[in-house]
């Protein structure tokens, strides 16, 4: 913690990803923490310093700071918040296969907590939420609890599977909406003790920064991969493409201009569809944002189009899938493309073998339609055809020999990671994006 820091007690509710994220983080910063889940199966996980999923470094941050006395989990709400000075949301909001979130998850679970909050509590709501959320919350809380005095704010999460510990307690700002002066002048120790890079605003000005973000971050992949799909039918070469974009000044290195795969896994479409959703109970035009969504839609669809352009026909073709995670640095393969792709390739016929470098079992509905491998050579070897799905740092430090082996298959990388392995010029290699004549391999 910096010097003259202020110590505070924490209750961060809400134990998944960004929960153990965010309450390690908070311990490491030198505040008292105590977690707090109903899920007695992850808090259990949690006291023996086991998270919910995979993240890099969280198991021995965890460890070290429940050691130290400075971390604690529990399911007991009176327990957790009899010293409580801040309840900090941190629920992943649930999301469902037409990335619809369940807002009424995140309702219910604060609302059983309200009974114990005690007065000059501080609520900071992260959980991704429509516009509107912290303010409704704290409407119920006031309206059955009139007689205690509570300050309610919307930080929104914003950190990243795989690097999520570095970007919590390294943020290029973090986004905090307060209603009241007081609220500010309450919870600024605890978000000086994180970063002086605060930006202030409105609660509904922060949740709303938070849509806007990742439907802005959602349309530059949609508008990428479109330009990119243009390119491979006039025979120009995306990468080229988007170093011009990028050089351009009001354009920028950083922009989110990488064409491959669509978006996955809910969090960037959960706030397209959020404002969707506002624009259509407001009566207000939404043509962009619908487009985005229905892009992405269909851009989910471009493996299967380059196999089917590739090969006449699947049956027993044998296809190696590599990476099968949702995105590298986790464990989680819900709403993983890499797996939505290898059921419907099954479907056609194909004998799908899959590895990844964090996967060592399978569940027994996915290990039907993948036979999971144990090493790139075993799931590459009698391959027709290899799909990168998702792109772990460790595909790219292959052997020589194993180099030779990927540049003698037909690859599909969409995003082009192995692009410096492998090389354009290799006509069997393909990415989103690479100007190639149709030809078929049978």
């Amino acid at each position: 913690m910096a010097i003259g820091a202020q110590r505070m007690n924490i209750c961060v509710f809400g134990l998944w990803h960004l929960g153990s994220v965010t309450s390690a983080c908070l311990a490491k910063l030198g505040h008292a923490v105590v977690g707090l889940d109903f899920d007695k199966a992850v808090v259990k996980r949690l006291r023996n310093g086991k998270a919910p999923l995979f993240e890099p470094g969280l198991d021995g941050l965890i460890s070290k700071k429940l050691c130290a006395q400075r971390l604690s989990f529990t399911c007991d709400a009176k327990e957790a918040l009899k010293t409580a000075q801040v309840v900090w949301v941190t629920f992943d909001t649930p999301v469902n296969d037409k990335d619809t979130a369940d807002i009424l998850f995140v309702e219910r679970n604060i609302k059983k907590i309200m009974p114990y909050l005690k007065t000059e509590t501080a609520i900071i709501v992260s959980s991704q939420a429509p516009v509107g959320f912290t303010g409704k919350i704290e409407k119920i809380f006031r309206k059955n609890f009139p007689e205690k005095k509570c300050y309610f704010a919307c930080s929104p999460e914003n950190l990243r599977l795989g690097k999520a510990i570095d970007v919590f307690l390294h943020p290029d700002r973090i986004v905090i909406g307060v209603n009241t002066e007081k609220t500010k002048e309450v919870l600024l120790p605890l978000f000086s003790s994180i970063t002086d890079r605060l930006e202030w605003m409105k609660t509904e000005s922060a949740e709303i920064t938070k849509h806007a973000i990742n439907s802005f971050l959602a349309t530059s992949i949609c508008f990428a991969n479109e330009i990119a799909c243009l390119c491979e039918k006039m025979g120009a070469d995306f990468k080229e493409v988007e170093h011009g974009l990028k050089s351009e000044s009001r354009i920028g290195p950083k922009a989110y201009l990488g064409a491959g795969m669509a978006f996955s896994g809910g969090t960037l479409a959960r706030d397209v569809d959020f404002l969707i959703k506002l624009s259509r109970k407001n009566k207000l035009p939404s043509h962009l944002i619908k487009a985005v969504s229905e892009s992405n839609a269909q851009h989910k669809e471009w493996v299967q189009w380059k196999c089917h352009e590739l090969f006449r026909n699947l049956k027993k073709k044998n296809i190696a899938i590599l990476g099968l995670t949702y995105k590298s640095g986790t464990n989680t393969l819900r709403r993983s493309l890499a797996v939505e792709l290898a059921k419907k390739l099954k479907g056609e016929g194909a004998r799908v073998y899959g590895y990844d470098p964090i996967i060592k079992t399978l569940p027994a509905d996915l290990a039907r339609s993948i036979k999971l491998k144990s090493n790139i050579k075993d799931a590459v070897d009698n391959a027709d055809l290899v799909i990168l799905a998702t792109e772990w740092p460790e595909l790219q430090e292959m052997s020589p020999e194993m180099i030779q082996l990927m540049m003698n298959k037909v690859v599909i990388d969409p995003g082009g990671f192995l692009l410096k392995v492998i090389g354009s010029g290799n006509e069997n290699y393909f990415y989103v994006g690479k100007g190639n004549e149709k030809r078929s391999k049978g």
